[in-house]
């Protein structure tokens, strides 16, 4: 009897395994999958990655996680969509999902990058218009699936209270009115500076700032200099620089914020008596695996450039400075690597800006992958060898990303129970909701600029490309289509629309 129950016991776990195993091969098919549609920036892979594992019966992930995992991303820096990846591996499977899920999500992307830069120099003009055309079509289902998102957020805020719903608006007006002032003239094509335009690591920071200081004291004193001192630093960082002439203001409006931020944390922890309990075991485990991870792959560019360590540490540097969104990294890699030397400005901006922004996936890793392929590239005048150098860089992107996200992610754990942190997790929904109507405003003003090489009017392909959202949108809560299939069909519309006209 003992030993039929061993045997039972040995087969159920052999099945267990078996099942575990073909999950893991599904949820890799799926995150590649999500790579292959990752147009539009961080945010906008937020829904797209909700609908893959939060809402699919397939995997496990549930929504109270899934939102912590959006918000410790936004507060880290790297690239968005990989910690998310990570995050969602991780919880499923361990040290082999939190690897094979940004590995495999950022994949496609660096994959059809290696394509281009390898064939780039022989690629005609309109070869790359095809791929723009294409990506109007994915521009129109990532809107209709950003939508979507919006919607469910309404729904849910109602569905608590009538209180909450009304404040959802609010929230998403004023995220919408500080960040999207410039990405509004760019549609419209008025050549106007916007007087705010806030990044998205500095709208964060306001809305910490507000969190912590004045959520729990609501009295006139932390009413007035919460609103003064983030209106100065508002004011501060819009693109208007409207108080350059005063810079100290802001400085000391920056100081005075961190202070009573400070102030605030410390005087919540107190009342709520929050004690850190770090598993240290775990922590270093996984850093040890990240570090693992970027030196293993880090071997390539050690053996093939001279200057290998200086570049791979500005490569991980670089990566930690990443706040913003991948299109504010532009303006890092541009610092750390055109003016170091490590890449000339043509090359830069010709060939490696122009790739990385017509393709799906993380602009971090696939411009940090083109700067080490073409450095490979130029050192041994070798396709391979840059292809190597490439993985090095986009390594340590990857591994980089991912270290912050899971220091702050340990540390998420203790502090959760924090008033502020409560009060910030109740609203990241709809401060991402604002932010994605920024992302929606910037694929259509990258779709509109195909009217240049074209010649069709901007204002057509606006029209198109809002037509095309909404019926994706209608058709996904109808009837609940695959996604791949209407990304497809998507492309297979929009190349048919730029044809005929």
């Amino acid at each position: 009897m003992e030993l039929k129950n061993k045997n039972k016991d040995a087969h159920k776990s052999a099945s267990d395994n078996k099942k575990k195993k073909m999950k893991l091969k599904s949820f890799c098919s799926e995150i590649f999958k999500v790579g292959f549609i990752g147009f539009g920036g961080g945010n906008a892979l937020v829904p797209v990655m909700e609908d893959a594992f939060v809402r699919n019966d397939d995997f496990d992930e549930d929504q109270k996680t899934y939102d912590k995992d959006v918000l410790v991303a936004n507060l880290t820096p790297g690239a968005l969509p990989v910690e998310l990846a990570s995050a969602l591996g991780n919880h499923a499977f361990g040290v082999k999902g939190m690897i094979l899920g940004p590995v495999l999500f950022a994949l496609p992307g660096v994959i059809m990058a290696s394509i281009l830069f390898v064939v780039l120099s022989s690629l005609s003009e309109g070869a790359l218009n095809y791929i723009n055309m294409a990506a109007v079509g994915v521009a129109g289902f990532i809107m209709a699936l950003l939508c979507d998102y919006i919607a469910k957020v309404f729904e849910k805020n109602k569905t608590i209270s009538d209180k909450r719903f009304k404040r959802t608006y609010l929230v998403i007006g004023l995220v919408f009115f500080f960040t999207c002032g410039s990405a509004v003239y760019k549609v419209l094509g008025v050549d106007v500076t916007s007087l705010f335009s806030i990044s998205t690591v500095h709208m964060l920071a306001v809305v910490f700032f507000i969190a912590f200081w004045l959520h729990g004291n609501r009295n006139a004193f932390h009413i007035i200099t919460t609103i003064v001192l983030s209106a100065i630093f508002l004011l501060g960082q819009g693109k208007a620089d409207f108080l350059a002439d005063v810079p100290y203001l802001v400085t000391i409006a920056e100081i005075l914020m961190v202070i009573l931020s400070v102030v605030g944390l410390f005087q919540s922890v107190k009342k709520t008596r929050v004690h850190l309990e770090l598993d240290r075991k775990k922590i270093s485990k996984t850093f040890l695996f990240w570090l693992i991870f970027i030196v293993v792959l880090a071997i390539p560019a050690l053996v093939l450039l001279d200057y290998a360590v200086p570049f791979l540490l500005r490569d991980l540097l670089s990566t930690f400075m990443s706040f913003g969104g991948g299109d504010a990294y532009l303006t890092i890699a541009d610092g750390m690597f055109v003016d170091a030397g490590y890449v000339s400005e043509d090359v830069f901006y010709s060939q490696i800006i122009t790739v990385v922004n017509v393709l799906p996936g993380s602009i971090l890793c696939k411009t940090l992958y083109g700067i080490g392929y073409y450095m490979g590239y130029s050192a041994t005048g070798l396709v391979g060898c840059g292809i190597l150098t490439g993985i090095s860089a986009f390594a340590g992107s990857i591994g980089a990303s991912c270290a912050a996200f899971y220091l702050i992610y340990y540390l998420y754990s203790g502090i959760s129970k924090l008033g502020a942190i409560e009060f910030i997790a109740r609203w990241i929904r709809p401060i991402v909701c604002g932010l994605l109507i920024k992302v929606m405003l910037a694929l259509a003003s990258s779709s509109m600029s195909l009217s240049d090489s074209t010649g069709i009017s901007r204002w057509l392909i606006l029209i198109f490309v809002i037509v095309l959202a909404i019926a994706n949108y209608l058709v996904k809560r109808r009837f609940k289509l695959n996604p791949w299939l209407m990304v497809v069909v998507d492309i297979a519309i929009s190349l048919l629309f730029f044809w005929a006209l």
